[in-house]
Order: C-alpha cells, then structure tokens, then sequence
C-alpha cells in the first residue's frame, strides 16, 4: 500500500510539474498575427526583400510575382522608417481553417511621409498545408491617400497603395 501511495504521489508530481512546461512558447494565433505584422514592417524598414518573402505561403511563393511586387512596395516607402505604432490583429475561423491578418499604422518616415501596412493569411489550413503563411501585403501610403479627393478614381487609389501577393483574393 505504501508503494501504491508513492507512485501515485510521485505520477502526481511529475504531471503537475510538467503542466507550465512549454506554455511560454505557445502563441495565439492572435499573438502570432501580431508578430508577423511585426516582423514585416521591420523587413520593410530593413529593405530586406529575402526574409520578407519566407513570411508568404508556399502557393503565394509560387505564383511568381513576389520579387517585383516586393520591389514596387518597398519602392512606395519614401525615405527610412523611424518609427510606427501598435500592431492591431485578428484572426477567424475553426481550428482547422484559421485565417488571421494585421496592421500597423502610424509608420512614419525620415521625410515626414505616414504608411500603413497590413496583411493576410492562414495561421492554420489542415486541408492544404501550402496555403498556411501570409497569403497578401498592403502598404498605404496615408499621406498621399488623405489627399485624395472623395470618389477618386480607382488609378488613384492604386497609386497610393502597393500590393504583394494575393491581398484580395
């Protein structure tokens, strides 16, 4: 009986002092959009085109587009980043499917010009693992935007905005 009492009490220690392990590396999806949105604007002050492109899923890697919508957005951002605000995330969806997304706004430049840059995605896709990453990238440059007239013309709002992947689809 005695040995019967240790081994539980011994099983009940080891369980309850395995419970925090690893909990500290765990991340919410809402937790990981809000890094992601992160690490993006940080690539984009960096102009670190290559670690950009690792974020987007395998089938948005594929589509073959990447390196020259890269290349515009960044080309959209006038002067270096000096400093940008909170990330604001979300994330939807069933366990299996879940899509999340994030933005950073008040990114603001040597040269005084304010951005905004958001972005897309699954967090998890159990269906088709290819697709889970970021699937689109915005990047509004404000400044130009608050500028435009009430019922611009699409061309317009083109102009002040770049996208990388499939943001809309």
């Amino acid at each position: 009986m005695k040995r019967i009492l240790l081994c539980m009490m011994s099983i009940l220690i080891t369980v309850l002092s395995s419970c925090g392990v690893g909990d500290d590396e765990y991340k919410t999806p809402d937790e990981s959009a809000s890094e992601m949105i992160t690490n993006i604007v940080v690539c984009f002050e960096n102009d670190d085109k290559e670690t950009l492109k690792t974020y987007f899923s395998e089938s948005a890697r594929r589509s073959g587009k990447l390196d020259t919508e890269i290349d515009e957005a960044l080309e959209l951002i006038d002067g270096k980043i000096v400093s940008y605000g909170e990330p604001n995330s979300s994330c939807i969806g069933p366990i299996e499917d879940k899509a999340y997304g994030a933005t950073i706004s008040d990114i603001i430049t040597d040269k005084g010009t304010e951005y905004k840059i958001d972005f897309n995605g699954k967090f998890r896709f159990d269906e088709d693992k290819s697709r889970e990453g970021v699937r689109g990238i915005r990047v509004v440059n404000m400044t130009e935007n608050d500028k435009l007239p009430v019922g611009a013309s699409e061309k317009e709002q083109d102009e002040c905005c770049r996208c990388i992947g499939n943001y809309y689809g």
